[in-house]
């Protein structure tokens, strides 16, 4: 293996060779951001992947809702036959699974089955598109998903038996920084920071997280595809390592309405494609935001409110967006200043801009797709420079404007957005809005909740 964790061809065939690998999962993202896809022999990846066309797969998988049932989507219906697509390894994510030491992954792309396109609709594609955008505008951009997520003692099967209701959580009181409970949490966390590595995902740093149970990772930062295909992946080694250790995870973005919610804030720097790279955000005079990078974060603001279903994209989402728990719902800039959507953070080199709004169940493709699509809008209109806020943002909700609290609010402001809808094509601008809209109406229409109970049962 070489020191990120990902394998050459020749590291591959050594592996092969000496009976240390004989599985190759081939992986997708889905529009959840979770991993689909088959279980190889060793010679069908050969023979399939290295020496074929790729993987053939239903594009079913591209339309159904969380429960895998399928939706009437135009990529895939009963019309059509729920038709095959390709699945098509991007070699450049090949690596070992460290918890599963005789397998190898690799990411794949989705293909029409009968020609030599992406398939438009798949999560990858979509990011890849505004990468191509941007691109033609000489820029290029990093980024770093920073995740949190909850753990509790109570094993997967007992926890899916109670309903996930009063699970027992890794820690009793809040225990934010604290690194007792960061001791007594390390007999598990170490395997994320020691495994992810040797998975191909660099990790900064752990700490336990201000909700009971709850922790936060940080990711090395990286290029957008790369950081997407990274924390997909990660999420995926956690639900495995916590998993294996008889834990229940969750990356819901509120589990629970007393308790705080999980974000995965978005951290993103803006570059030049030079053939060496150069940071365009920090101004070479006097400091602070350049002028290109200032209209980028002013078009991310201006058209917060508008994309959020794309970092907000379940019904649970918009139950994080309250006040005071630093969740990103007042749209405003801060020089690092939590109480506001997006925070500058750094200098130099380091500039960049955290986007606080995402929770951790965000798609990162489609976040980092929306986040670029809206920066470019902003430098392409050479949007002035935004004001840095100073102060609390939430004590000024009758100025600044808060994100939608809602599903319903955020679809509506979803569907009127002509810049997403320019910015990543018709096509799959209404994919994304009705897969949206089934998800919200399987909950209208399909759930009677705990709240409604308790308030009805007896009184109405």
């Amino acid at each position: 293996m070489t020191h990120s964790g990902i394998l050459s061809l020749d590291e591959f065939d050594a592996h092969v060779a000496d009976g240390t690998i004989d599985t190759v999962i081939c992986a997708a993202p889905d529009p959840y951001g979770r991993t689909v896809g088959k279980r190889l022999t060793v010679n069908a990846f050969r023979s399939l992947c290295l020496n074929g066309g790729g993987v053939n797969a239903s594009s079913f998988v591209f339309a159904v809702d969380l429960e895998m049932n399928p939706l009437d989507l135009p990529v895939s219906n009963a019309s059509n036959g729920w038709a095959d697509i390709r699945l098509v390894p991007d070699l450049a994510t090949l690596r070992r699974v460290p918890w599963e030491p005789n397998c190898a992954m690799v990411i794949c792309d989705a293909y029409e089955a009968d020609r030599d396109e992406l398939l438009s609709v798949a999560p990858r594609t979509i990011l890849k598109k505004q990468i191509a955008r941007a691109a033609e505008e000489g820029l290029a951009f990093q980024f770093a998903s920073e995740l949190e997520f909850f753990l509790s003692q109570t094993p997967p099967r007992k926890a899916w038996e109670l309903g996930y209701q009063n699970l027992a959580m890794t820690s009793d009181y809040r225990s934010d920084y604290q690194l007792i409970q960061s001791a007594r949490d390390d007999w598990f966390i170490r395997q994320i920071r020691n495994m992810m590595p040797e998975f191909g995902i660099p990790i900064e740093s752990s700490k336990p997280e201000w909700g009971l149970g709850q922790q936060e990772i940080t990711l090395d930062y990286c290029g957008a595809l790369e950081m997407a295909d990274r924390h997909v992946l990660f999420k995926y080694g956690v639900k495995q390592l916590a998993n294996q250790s008889d834990l229940t995870v969750t990356f819901m973005a509120k589990p629970a309405i007393d308790e705080v919610g999980s974000s995965c804030h978005l951290h993103v720097s803006m570059w030049s494609t030079d053939p060496t790279p150069a940071p365009l955000c920090w101004a070479k005079e006097g400091g602070g935001m350049s002028e290109k990078f200032g209209s980028f974060v002013a078009g991310q603001i201006e058209h917060a409110a508008d994309v959020v279903l794309m970092f907000a994209p379940t019904i649970n989402s918009y139950k994080r967006f309250q006040p005071d728990q630093f969740a990103g719902s007042a749209i405003a800039l801060g020089a690092d200043n939590r109480s506001c959507a997006f925070r500058l953070v750094g200098e130099g080199a380091s500039f960049r801009v955290e986007n606080r709004i995402p929770g951790a169940d965000v798609n990162p493709y489609y976040a980092y797709a929306a986040t670029i699509a809206a920066g470019l809008d902003g430098v392409q209109r050479d949007l002035p420079t935004p004001e840095v806020f100073s102060g609390n943002a939430w004590d000024d909700a009758h100025q600044i404007e808060t994100v939608p609290t809602s599903m319903h609010a955020a679809l509506h402001r979803f569907a009127e957005c002509k810049m997403l809808r320019a910015a990543f094509g018709d096509e799959e601008f209404e994919h994304l809005l009705v897969s949206s809209q089934n998800e919200l109406l399987a909950f209208d229409s399909g759930a009677v909740t705990d709240w409604e109970k308790k308030r009805y049962y007896e009184r109405v």
